[in-house]
């Protein structure tokens, strides 16, 4: 199995995902390059899965012949039926892996990974978690990363059409990423499946914002904006102002608060050197800090 797919593989996370991104991108921006990130999301993830394209990749990866036979028997001759108070429809299917089955991560697994080995250039990084990829292409001018990009593209609309799989357009996105200061033009075209994909200044990738410049403050902002939102949201719930005890207040804020405030840290703890960035998370604490000394609201972070 590649080592950029980080789904489903025991030691890797989300995290592993996009700290394989940061490191390609922050190295293409230390040299002074702009790169295009082409997030695409598939039509259907789980129940797109083809399973002949399957079987072709457990016959090249020279699988054994007893589990060989045992995913072909379980492909062949499986059927899906409709049935109501007057009408019964019943239909041949050749695709789709019960998501949350012992079998469905390998057989998604499998498919994905002949997408993953395919000859990509030196200057592009393809990552994978589970059926949410990204495409990290760099390059000295933004028209030479359009070109690039598209190159790579072209190779991946190849390999969609060859295993019967679609990427979702409307979902699927471009963003430009650089931090040259110099006036020029920022639009760049990248196709999939021959329409031009829609380019943004923010990518939500596995649940990290990313920014035109890399910087992670938009992603910090919305971290502490929806950490406001839920802690207002369990004090009117719990009704902490009420006689909640202390111990309480604190089992919320490390239960559902923390983890939401800490989610991939190593990604943008660089960003908490900057007073601004800090002060999105101070505010936060604050908040949470009153409600358990329930104290005045004059009273210092220190003193909380």
């Amino acid at each position: 199995m590649k080592e950029n797919q980080f789904g489903f593989k025991p030691q890797k996370s989300t995290v592993d995902a996009a700290m394989a991104i940061k490191a390609f991108v922050q190295e293409s921006l230390d040299a002074g390059e702009v790169i295009a990130l082409i997030s695409l999301d598939v039509q259907g993830a789980f129940d797109a899965t083809w399973w002949p394209g399957v079987l072709r990749e457990l016959r090249e990866s020279k699988c054994h012949k007893n589990l060989y036979r045992l995913t072909m028997s379980y492909s062949t001759q499986r059927t899906a039926v409709l049935s109501t108070n007057s009408l019964r429809t019943e239909k041949a299917i050749s695709r789709g892996c019960p998501q949350g089955s012992c079998c469905g991560p390998g057989f998604w697994n499998l498919l994905f990974n002949s997408l993953l080995q395919h000859k990509f250039m030196a200057r592009t990084k393809v990552v994978a978690y589970a059926d949410d990829l990204l495409i990290a292409t760099r390059g000295d001018s933004i028209r030479a990363v359009e070109i690039y990009a598209n190159v790579e593209m072209s190779k991946i609309n190849e390999w969609s059409r060859r295993n019967k799989i679609k990427f979702n357009d409307k979902k699927s996105k471009t963003m430009l990423v650089t931090r040259r200061k110099r006036r020029e033009d920022k639009g760049i075209t990248i196709y999939l499946h021959f329409g031009p994909s829609e380019q943004v200044t923010q990518l939500k990738y596995i649940g990290i914002n990313l920014d035109q410049k890399f910087k992670f403050q938009e992603h910090i902002r919305y971290a502490a904006e929806s950490c406001t939102k839920l802690m207002h949201n369990l004090s009117r719930s719990a009704k902490m102002t009420w006689g909640l005890k202390n111990e309480a207040v604190a089992t919320m804020y490390k239960g559902a608060i923390l983890p939401l405030f800490m989610y991939g840290a190593p990604i943008w703890s660089e960003a908490m050197k900057y007073e601004h960035n800090r002060q999105n998370y101070v505010r936060v604490q604050r908040l949470i800090n009153l409600k358990m000394a329930r104290a005045y609201l004059t009273t210092s972070n220190e003193a909380l």
